[in-house]
């Protein structure tokens, strides 16, 4: 008899915490269905660098960012990295990084890097009907992922990184923002073990639910490390997308793997034709875009998101970091294009 009633406290409980996990989850839908309207919204006007709309932003993700519990970096006292960019007539434009972290609650000096770009391009008045390219995908699903993975990991008692939670500016003028701190790092850029980059993943294709793909898949060991890790949570991790796109190149992974590799060295590599020696951090893109022609179109609107999909795929990957090893190293693996080395 003993025995049964322990049967069955056990299955109530496996049951208030099946409740607790699916209300959970409600909850992330409900208040990434509220940031993602925030984000997208014509108010916004586009999000262009350097306009107010773009500053208010800023100090909305600052909130964000606190209400989470993400804190400054260390020997930071705010979030805020400004910098100058320039935009495509070579005009400068006030432009700021929004970043901080989550500590690990461990002995750990190292970091995991999380990132995605709450810039677009703005507004265009030559156009009839809607002017404002919302941004919708591009990339206010990338930070509304973000936020979502950020709260998700603060159920977890250590992690095996300190996690940095980074929202880049000037992304759509040239990957600016990301470059900028590569080059005007707040840590040391020897603490970061790896990361990735959150790009248009908020709307799937209706057979690829659940599914998202990698960029420089054979470039390191991040891609097999978190391809396992994501299946027991039920996602599938493809290999980039399209190789011959150079999307490895086209995200703010890249200022951080590709640090002293210029453009004509990369391109020679990219196209097999020379094998390039470059210094970086491994480090790469995640998306679920596949094509959709909503990329930098005024269409790319908040009704396109699929949130629960989007809020999934952040909390499966909370849960893949937070089950590796505190042990774990990214390693670059040996490739046709590249001879990677660490900094």
């Amino acid at each position: 008899m003993k025995y049964l009633i322990k049967t069955i406290l056990l299955l109530i409980g496996f049951s208030v915490q099946a409740e607790a996990d699916d209300s959970e989850s409600k909850s992330n839908i409900q208040q990434a269905e509220q940031w993602m309207h925030y984000l997208a919204h014509d108010d916004r006007q586009g999000r262009l660098t350097g306009s107010e709309e773009s500053k208010a932003v800023q100090q909305w993700l600052i909130k964000r960012f606190k209400e989470i519990g993400i804190k400054p970096l260390p020997g930071q006292e705010g979030y805020l990295q400004p910098f100058t960019a320039t935009n495509r007539q070579g005009e400068p434009r006030q432009a700021a990084n929004v970043i901080g972290y989550i500590p690990c609650r461990c002995d750990s000096e190292r970091f995991f890097m999380i990132g995605a770009h709450y810039d677009h391009i703005g507004t265009n008045s030559k156009l009839d009907g809607d002017t404002i390219f919302n941004g919708a995908d591009d990339d206010a699903s990338g930070v509304v992922a973000s936020l979502v993975l950020a709260q998700a990991l603060q159920q977890y008692e250590t992690l095996p990184f300190n996690i940095i939670i980074a929202a880049w500016d000037a992304e759509e003028m040239g990957l600016q923002g990301s470059k900028y701190f590569a080059q005007n790092p707040l840590i040391d850029l020897t603490q970061i073990e790896s990361g990735f980059m959150f790009e248009l993943v908020g709307v799937p294709l209706k057979d690829k639910l659940n599914s998202a793909w990698m960029t420089g898949d054979k470039y390191s060991s991040l891609y097999p490390l978190l391809q396992k890790q994501l299946a027991q949570q039920g996602w599938q991790l493809d290999p980039v997308l399209d190789p011959k796109m150079g999307l490895f190149f086209r995200s703010d992974n890249a200022p951080f793997a590709l640090m002293d590799a210029d453009s004509e060295v990369i391109k020679k590599a990219f196209e097999g034709k020379e094998k390039a020696k470059v210094t970086g951090i491994p480090m790469h893109a995640i998306s679920v875009w596949r094509g959709q022609n909503h990329y930098h179109q005024v269409h790319d609107e908040a009704e396109l998101i699929d949130i629960p999909n989007l809020v999934s795929l952040a909390e499966a990957l909370a849960a893949a970091l937070s089950s590796l090893p505190t042990d774990t190293q990214i390693e670059w693996h040996d490739n046709s294009q590249f001879n990677f080395s660490r900094p």
